[in-house]
């Protein structure tokens, strides 16, 4: 019986060799259609194949996604740094623009003036009153001496008060004790040209002579009468005529043609010896 049951099994295996290599056989050819079981099978498979690939195709985009987020970031914070780089560009650019103007109003100042110019920065100001003093960074060492006039394309800025080996320290004409021979464009009365003692920003003037002409709107130039500034150099405009005591005199308020809550770039008037 064990005998008769060995020899029924290998005939059963071989039998379903000789079925599978003719399946393999029959399958493995060119066919029009699929069997029937091969139908069956495959839209049994598909719904799985295509959640399958469904999910693979989110678990996909899913690391795109993260890995745009990463290179986005990247590529914002390079876009940001270029704003800034661009942004300090044109402040430069500016601030060049600007520069290169006030030197061309340098220049053509400079040739309508026969005394020598020195060009200084401004580096500091009276940290007590704006409207005091400011420090040149030109020195001794370059020249500057103690009562040097001091001037802009505009106008009059005040003399020079102090100085150290590379630095000077600019007394300023609205500065009370600041005092500068002016006069009247229009008249040529002479006219003592003071700071204003409340430091408004404006300048006083007093005629030097009882009768002189001084109207609104005449334009007060230097005299000429002193060593320090040239003459007919600009320093303001009358704004208000103020009779004194019985009318005898008048003094008068000089809006300055120089602001000096601007200063930036100074002349220093180079006295020959």
């Amino acid at each position: 019986m064990l005998q008769w049951l060995l020899r029924w099994k290998v005939v059963a295996v071989l039998l379903v060799v000789l079925l599978l290599a003719g399946a393999i056989h029959y399958t493995s050819g060119p066919r029009e259609q699929l069997t029937l079981v091969e139908s069956l099978v495959r839209d049994m498979l598909s719904p799985l194949q295509w959640l399958l690939t469904r999910a693979g195709r989110g678990v996909r985009s899913g690391w795109e996604y993260v890995a745009g987020l990463g290179a986005l970031h990247s590529r914002n914070q390079e876009l940001a740094m270029e704003v800034r780089e661009l942004q300090q560009q044109l402040v430069q650019l500016a601030e060049y623009r600007r520069e290169n103007r006030w030197l061309r109003e340098a220049l053509d100042f400079a040739g309508t003036v026969d005394h020598s110019l020195m060009v200084a920065e401004v580096i500091g100001r009276s940290p007590s009153n704006w409207l005091r003093s400011v420090t040149i960074n030109r020195g001794s060492r370059h020249g500057v001496e103690a009562g040097m006039a001091v001037v802009t394309g505009l106008g009059v800025v005040g003399t020079v008060e102090h100085t150290s080996s590379f630095t000077a320290s600019v007394l300023l004409g609205t500065d009370p004790q600041s005092a500068v021979g002016a006069l009247n464009q229009r008249t040529g009365d002479l006219i003592l040209v003071e700071g204003d003692p409340q430091y408004s920003g404006s300048l006083h003037g007093k005629p030097l002579n009882t009768d002189a002409q001084l109207q609104v709107g005449d334009v007060v130039v230097t005299s000429g009468l002193s060593q320090m500034f040239p003459k007919g150099l600009p320093i303001g405009e009358i704004t208000q005529v103020i009779p004194g005591p019985y009318d005898l005199t008048v003094s008068v308020l000089v809006q300055p043609f120089v602001d000096f809550t601007r200063l930036e770039y100074v002349f220093v008037v180079i006295q020959e010896m």
